[in-house]
């Protein structure tokens, strides 16, 4: 289906770019780093000294192009709204199914344009999904998606209350590749229910073990993040503008990077939800896992940088006692 390669080509095409800054020197000073770890960009490419000698000034503004890092709340609140109205459309195509049997797919909003318009290159009528194959196809896909927009509304919630107010900045460019992301996996949780073949019914066992493994890293992501946002007030409270406190307790014993962690888990989780049979929910996992992977390398090097001697030797990056 048109719909479902476009996604998963989305997932594809920002991993690789996301190789490929991570690679180049200048483009991951320029467009991967962010936060803390950005803290002496913006002045650098304003003087020319990001950039490799030569190139057009034009591009060294580009670089410089920044954006509040605060504005990670209106991810949380794109998510928010884009997953309830596909969860929405969902539960009422099961409900549908439920009660007037077989259903083609221009009866959900979701992919409503993407089958019309696959069904008019065809010449072929949309294809009716039996009642069967939808209770255990978009069941899975509700349960998973319903997971997501939990994950979300709890992001949000620490964005909005809890998380104290900083002047770090980000690349335009990543905020707009934050946005694609959140509106385009609401999409890519429920895509291959609506759309798959070859599906088994997910067994009660697997979504329980999705529930508890999602549960788990919503726990511990939440309590790191607290740790987190405690260090910030601090620091502000004290005036310590310059200075930065190593965070410990809980999963930071452990490895630098918990709560980047725990963002990978509740994307497999989501995944374990559907039985691991959702190929491009598999895409939003290796994506989810390469971005933070990257970002977590570089915050284990500013860790390593600012705190010296002092840092834990046997905290690991991002995967306890191993990486």
């Amino acid at each position: 289906m048109i719909a479902v390669v476009l996604i998963q080509n989305i997932y594809v095409l920002l991993t690789a770019i996301a190789f490929a800054f991570e690679l180049v020197p200048w483009t991951r000073e320029a467009f991967v780093k962010y936060g803390r770890t950005r803290s002496t960009l913006t002045a650098a490419a304003a003087q020319g000294t990001v950039c490799a000698p030569g190139t057009a000034t034009a591009l060294e503004r580009f670089t410089a192009m920044t954006v509040p890092k605060n504005w990670f709340s209106q991810f949380y609140w794109t998510g928010a709204v884009v997953g309830s109205l596909v969860l929405l459309d969902a539960v009422l195509w099961i409900w549908r199914s439920c009660r007037f049997g077989a259903q083609d797919l221009t009866h959900t909003h979701t992919f409503a344009a993407a089958v019309q318009l696959e069904s008019w290159i065809d010449r072929d009528p949309p294809e009716t999904v039996p009642a069967a194959e939808t209770s255990s196809r978009v069941l899975a896909a509700v349960v998973g998606l319903s997971m997501y927009c939990i994950h979300i509304a709890i992001r949000l919630k620490e964005c909005v209350f809890d998380q104290p107010t900083t002047d770090a900045r980000m690349h335009v460019g990543q905020y707009a590749v934050g946005m694609i992301f959140y509106i385009a996996t609401p999409f890519a949780i429920v895509a291959d229910a609506y759309c798959a073949h070859s599906w088994q019914p997910v067994s009660l066992w697997m979504v329980a073990a999705a529930a508890v493994l999602f549960a788990f890293a919503s726990l511990h992501q939440w309590r790191c993040h607290r740790i987190l946002f405690q260090l910030r007030r601090i620091k502000l409270q004290h005036g310590t503008d310059g200075s930065y406190a190593l965070p410990s307790g809980d999963l930071f014993e452990y490895v630098s990077s918990p709560h980047y962690l725990c963002e990978i888990l509740v994307y497999v989780s989501l995944w374990m939800a559907t039985g691991f049979q959702a190929p491009t929910l598999l895409c939003v996992v290796i994506w989810t896992t390469v971005n933070l992977s990257i970002t977590a390398h570089e915050s284990q090097m500013w860790y390593r940088r600012t705190f010296g001697v002092i840092f834990p030797q046997n905290r690991r990056m991002l995967l306890p006692f191993i990486w």
